[in-house]
């Protein structure tokens, strides 16, 4: 019965309702008003760049529900009032990397949405997480809407991998730290319990493009990486001071260009 109910779940469509719900509701919670209209920019800035991006180089014009994804991604996980010159760059570095960085024809290597966040922060503060990190509310709804996602694209290993992977090492890294082992339950619990990493995990982590490898064992191996990587780029920063470095952010990107070096065909032909 659920097999085929999966046939009439548009997933693009649910999840731009998902992203903009939550973008909206989270702004009004919040009565941060300026954070609805400055994200709503960055949306309309991606979609157009898009479009225009693909008719100067195609000439056609498409629906672009994809744009509308990745940019509501950026509104909202970015910071929560990004200047102008931000709020534009955002999407145009997205777009780019979406176009332009590919191995192969058309294989895109990195998630758009945290290319954008982790290039503009090598200038300025670019990431908060603030729509998911209030409180209960917005992990209930990553935890249920997530859940919705990686069933409909098919994509559990690659979230119980990273997960998995990614509470080992934090593990590892908490000990490393002096953490005992009967503290380590209570340390993790609110790391892993936490609607920054069910959105990361649900929405940014399995995006179709940057996550598809010919095979599922390709797939699993994946989410370790990523699962690593940022562990690994947590312990980088408490070793060299760099706070403003997003472990989730960077590790996604790390493990991206990995595993697509790795395990794409057209790569290991060059």
């Amino acid at each position: 019965m659920f097999s085929s109910l999966k046939r009439y779940i548009r997933i693009k469509h649910c999840t731009v309702v998902y992203l903009g719900g939550l973008f909206i509701f989270s702004s009004w919670f919040l009565e941060d008003y300026e954070r609805l209209w400055r994200g709503l920019l960055i949306v309309g800035f991606y979609v157009l760049f898009d479009l225009l991006w693909t008719y100067i180089r195609d000439r056609i014009w498409y629906v672009p529900i994809s744009s509308v994804i990745s940019g509501l991604v950026i509104a909202v996980i970015s910071m929560p009032a990004p200047s102008l010159l931000l709020i534009a760059a955002l999407p145009l570095i997205a777009v780019f990397s979406k176009q332009v960085l590919h191995l192969g024809k058309n294989r895109l290597v990195f998630n758009p949405a945290a290319f954008a966040i982790a290039v503009a922060g090598l200038f300025a503060p670019s990431v908060s997480w603030w729509g998911v990190t209030w409180g209960h509310i917005p992990l209930s709804i990553a935890i249920i809407a997530g859940l919705i996602i990686i069933w409909r694209q098919n994509r559990w290993h690659v979230a119980a991998s990273f997960l998995v992977a990614y509470a080992f090492f934090l593990k590892i890294l908490f000990l490393m730290s002096g953490v005992g082992i009967f503290d380590l339950f209570s340390k993790l619990r609110p790391q892993i319990i936490d609607g920054t990493l069910m959105f990361f995990m649900t929405v940014m982590l399995i995006e179709p493009l940057t996550s598809a490898f010919p095979t599922k064992r390709q797939q699993i191996i994946y989410g370790v990486l990523v699962g690593f990587f940022a562990v690994a780029v947590t312990y980088a920063g408490q070793l060299f001071g760099w706070s403003d470095t997003d472990p989730l952010i960077w590790g996604l990107l790390i493990g991206n260009i990995t595993a697509a070096l790795l395990f794409l065909p057209t790569v290991r032909r060059m």
